[in-house]
């Protein structure tokens, strides 16, 4: 009994390994933004890449806008035309996905200190458990110099069925690198756990976009 349950646990890392899906991803973006008053509208256009970036996995079209409740205060609202491409059966989706929240920043000295919160609904695939999803993040970010602003953040989400669970996490380390007064370029690394799916799967993705402020 002893020696069976000896080979038992000598073998049950390799079991977990093997439930284990790894990645390396790629995200590539460009977003447009305008300030009226109060509020702040956005256009962003983004390509992602996965099976080790040699695959195109999701192309979007993303627009929103929020409003500046008080200083560092903003409610937003944003709606996302995404088209899902599946890997294996080399099928896609066509999804839509509306998110409504918050967001609040504090500046101290040279760090920013950030929090953001939102409910996100989108459609799925028949397969894809679809769920209401709470979308939670806090991030630090330190201006260096006049040019460079490094950060890291962190992000969990909290899916809303039957079993209501946290389904995903993200930790990032990026830095934003000022082009302009109005535009910049954004470099970051992340490692992103599911928990939704039937093998964990652990992401690294690389990250690198451009933002300019009409």
């Amino acid at each position: 009994m002893s020696k069976r349950f000896f080979i038992i646990f000598l073998s049950l890392p390799l079991y977990v390994n093997a439930q284990v899906v790894s990645d390396a991803k790629l995200w590539t973006g460009i977003s447009i933004s305008k300030k009226i008053n109060d509020f702040e509208f956005s256009l962003s256009k983004e390509l992602r890449f996965d099976e080790n970036i040699n695959h195109i996995d999701k192309s979007f079209l993303e627009i929103g806008a929020k409003y500046k409740l008080r200083k560092g205060l903003y409610a937003g609202l944003n709606y996302r035309f995404n088209r899902d491409n599946d890997y294996s059966t080399e099928n896609y989706d066509l999804i839509h996905r509306i998110d409504l929240g918050f967001s609040y920043k504090k500046k101290i000295n040279k760090f920013r200190f950030g929090f953001r919160t939102k409910i996100q609904l989108k459609g799925a695939s028949q397969n894809e458990n679809n769920p209401f999803v709470s979308r939670n993040k806090f991030s630090i970010k330190y201006k260096l110099n006049k040019k460079i602003s490094p950060y890291v953040a962190y992000e969990f989400n909290y899916q809303f069925n039957n079993e209501n669970i946290i389904n995903r996490t993200r930790i990032a380390l990026g830095s934003s690198y000022k082009i302009s007064d109005k535009s910049d370029i954004k470099l970051f690394y992340m490692f992103e756990n599911r928990f939704n799916v039937k093998n964990l799967k652990h992401n690294h993705v690389y990250g690198l976009s451009y933002s300019i402020e009409l």
